[in-house]
C-alpha cells in the first residue's frame, strides 16, 4: 500500500493497493491524490506494451538504457508527465541508496522495474550488476527469506565451521537459538583463533618473510607477525592501515565509496493497527523514511515469529540519505554528511510523526504504541557497485576495486569492497581469491 504525504501530495491520505492487474492498478490510482494525466502515465508505464525505442536490436536498446537514467527513461522517452517522478524516486533506495536520477534504466529493467515490457529485451544480466530480470541474484537465492538477526547468523556459521566447539548445533535451522562458548574461540591450541574487541591499525611487509599487524586491545598496543595476511576490511581504511601501498592503489581504494543507509527498529506493543487497516508494508513517496513495515515471519529451527496482532512486534523503517540531482557517490557523500549531522531526537520525532500520521485510521497511538525505538545509522553501508553513468566502458582491469584489491607481498586484499558488489557471495568468493593469491605465492 502507499502513503501520500501532505509534504508531496497537499493532502494525508493512505491508499490500499489490491493486486498488481491493470484493473487494480488503475482501482488503486483512481483513489491516489493525483491528476488525471499523472494516473494515465502510471497506468502507461506499468502496463503498457508500447516499443519506446523502435528500430534498435536488443543489444542496442540495452547499450542505450545502460547510458541513460531511469528518470531519464520516464521522463524524455517515455514522455510521462514529470510529476510522475515523486511515485517512483525513492523505488530504487534499497538496493542502491539513491533514487532513479542516478542509477542506470538498464539496471532498473534487470530488477524488474515498470516501463519496459514492450521493448522485449532478451533475458541476460544487466551492467555488470549480476542480476536477472527476476531480480534475484544470479547465483540463486531469495529475496525475502533472512534470519532472524540478518547477517549474524552467517558469521555464526562460519565460526561453527572453523570453532565446531565454540558454536555447538548442526546446520543452518539451529544456527539462530545456538548459545555461543566465547571462551572457546581464542585459544592457543585451536588452529583457527578469533580475536574479539581487536582492532588493527598498523600491517606491513617485513621483508620477504613475514608480515607484521600491529592492534589495539584493551586500551593496549600488541604486535603479532604471521607469514601472510588478508586485510578484509573497509576497503578505503587500507591505505591508513597499510600506507607502504603504491600510490595508484591507494588512490583506487579510496574511490570505493560506501552508501549510506538508516534502518530503524519500531518496537510497539502490538500490530492491531496494522490488522485494522488489511496492511503489513507501506511505501511513503517523499516522506521521511521512504518505507516502513512489519518484520517478515521467519520460523527457523525453534525460532518462531509472532503470530497474533496482540503480540509485539518490530517494524522497521528504511531512509537513504542522498542528494538528489547529484551523480550516485556524490549523492553518498553528501547523503553521509547529513546522517552524521542528525541527532536521534530528530530520527524519533520522524518516526512517531509518520507512523502516528500513516496508522492513524488503524487506531495508532505513537505515545502509547510505541515500546522502543533503536536508529541503526550506517554512514558507510553497502558496498559501491557499478553504475554505468558513472564507470561507462571503463574495462574491468581499470576499475578501482581491481587496481585496489592487488596483492601487496604478504598481504592480500578481500571483503565485498573488492568485488564491487553487497551481497554476502561476493564476500566469500572476494576472500577464496584472497587466499588462493598467497596459496599461489607459497607454490
Amino acid at each position: 500500500m502507499e502513503k501520500w504525504p501532505l509534504e508531496t501530495c497537499g493532502v494525508d491520505r493512505l491508499v490500499v493497493r489490491k493486486g498488481d492487474s491493470r484493473n487494480a492498478t488503475k482501482a488503486y490510482l483512481a483513489q491516489a491524490p493525483l491528476s488525471e494525466n499523472v494516473r494515465r502515465d502510471i497506468l502507461r508505464i506499468e502496463h503498457g506494451k508500447e516499443d519506446y525505442l523502435p528500430g534498435l536490436t536488443s543489444d542496442q536498446k540495452k547499450d542505450r538504457l545502460s547510458r541513460i537514467s531511469y528518470e531519464h527513461y520516464l521522463l524524455k522517452v517515455v514522455k510521462a508527465d514529470a510529476a510522475v517522478l515523486p511515485y517512483y524516486l525513492h523505488g530504487t533506495d534499497g538496493w542502491w541508496g539513491c533514487g532513479i536520477d542516478a542509477v542506470s534504466a538498464l539496471d532498473c529493467w534487470g530488477t524488474e522495474y515498470p516501463g519496459f515490457q514492450g521493448l522485449k529485451l532478451e533475458p541476460g544480466e544487466t551492467a555488470r550488476m549480476g542480476f536477472t530480470p527476476s531480480g534475484f541474484a544470479a547465483t540463486g537465492g531469495s529475496d525475502t527469506f533472512h534470519y532472524p538477526d540478518g547477517n549474524a547468523s552467517v558469521a555464526r556459521l562460519l565460526v561453527r565451521k572453523l570453532i565446531p566447539e565454540a558454536m555447538p548445533g548442526r546446520d543452518a535451522r539451529d544456527i539462530v537459538t545456538a548459545v555461543a562458548d566465547y571462551s572457546k574461540l581464542d585459544r592457543a591450541e585451536s588452529a583457527t583463533r578469533i580475536r574479539l574487541n581487536s582492532t588493527a591499525l598498523r600491517v606491513r611487509n617485513l621483508g620477504g618473510e613475514r608480515v607484521e599487524v600491529i592492534y589495539s586491545r584493551g586500551g593496549r598496543l600488541h604486535r603479532t607477525t604471521s607469514r601472510q595476511c588478508v586485510l578484509a576490511c573497509w576497503n578505503m581504511m587500507i591505505p591508513y592501515l597499510c600506507p607502504e601501498l603504491p600510490e595508484p592503489q591507494k588512490a583506487a581504494l579510496h574511490q570505493l565509496i560506501k552508501t549510506p543507509l538508516v534502518y530503524a527498529s519500531v518496537a510497539l506493543k502490538n500490530w492491531r493497527a496494522f490488522q485494522r487497516l488489511g496492511i503489513r508494508s507501506v511505501e511513503a513517496p517523499g516522506s521521511y523514511f521512504s518505507s516502513f513495515g512489519l518484520n517478515e515471519a521467519v520460523d527457523i529451527g525453534a525460532y518462531t515469529s509472532v503470530r497474533s496482532p496482540d503480540e509485539p512486534v518490530l517494524v522497521r523503517m528504511e531512509r537513504t540519505p542522498a542528494r538528489y540531482g547529484l551523480p550516485e557517490r556524490e549523492q553518498h557523500k553528501a547523503g553521509r554528511a547529513e546522517l552524521l549531522a542528525t541527532t536521534f531526537e530528530t530520527f524519533e520525532r520522524q518516526i512517531r510523526d509518520q507512523l502516528g500520521r500513516t496508522l492513524a485510521r488503524g487506531g495508532f497511538d505513537p505515545a502509547r504504541d510505541i515500546e522502543g525505538i533503536a536508529v541503526n545509522r550506517w554512514p558507510h553501508g553497502y558496498a559501491p557497485e557499478y553504475n554505468s553513468l558513472i564507470d561507462g566502458d571503463t574495462p574491468p582491469a581499470k576499475m578501482p576495486n581491481v587496481i585496489g584489491r592487488a596483492r601487496f607481498g604478504r598481504i592480500a586484499i578481500a571483503n565485498s569492497d573488492s568485488g564491487m558488489g553487497a551481497y554476502t557471495d561476493v564476500a566469500i568468493n572476494e576472500a577464496h581469491r584472497a587466499v588462493h593469491e598467497l596459496l599461489n605465492q607459497n607454490a
